[in-house]
């Protein structure tokens, strides 16, 4: 029978637990809204993350979800080039070179240009 030393066994026993806490991952809450939308779509065209919203100023935009929704890209139409708004983590205020934006559940409240915020709703429930 073989005997190993004490040192080869506190190596292999450190290399393993090693190894197997680097492959856990770590846990996370459930999905926000940004991070659920930027997987579906609710237009016809099907375009991943893209949702209609309807303001009270009595505008629609579409809302495009990017970047497991840390990148929000605001239009008025589908054709329009986007005012692209970025946060840094989930929750946190979304911002650009000329507007910002919060979301609050199904609704989102944007503010560009010195003009008063203007509070749009999502349009669909998916």
């Amino acid at each position: 029978m073989m005997v190993l030393p004490v040192k080869s066994l506190r190596h292999g026993l450190a290399a393993i637990l090693v190894l197997t806490g680097c492959s856990a991952e770590p846990q996370k809450g459930p999905l926000t809204e940004q991070e659920i939308h930027a997987n579906d779509s609710a237009v016809a065209n099907g375009t991943l993350g893209r949702h209609p919203y309807s303001c009270d100023d009595g505008h629609n935009i579409l809302v495009d979800f990017k970047d497991q929704g840390l990148t929000v890209e605001l239009r008025n139409d589908a054709d329009a080039a986007p005012i692209v708004l970025t946060a840094p983590t989930q929750g946190l205020q979304y911002v650009g070179n000329t507007a910002t934006a919060t979301f609050s559940g199904n609704q989102i409240t944007i503010v560009a240009g010195g003009k008063p915020p203007v509070i749009c709703r999502k349009e669909t429930s998916s």
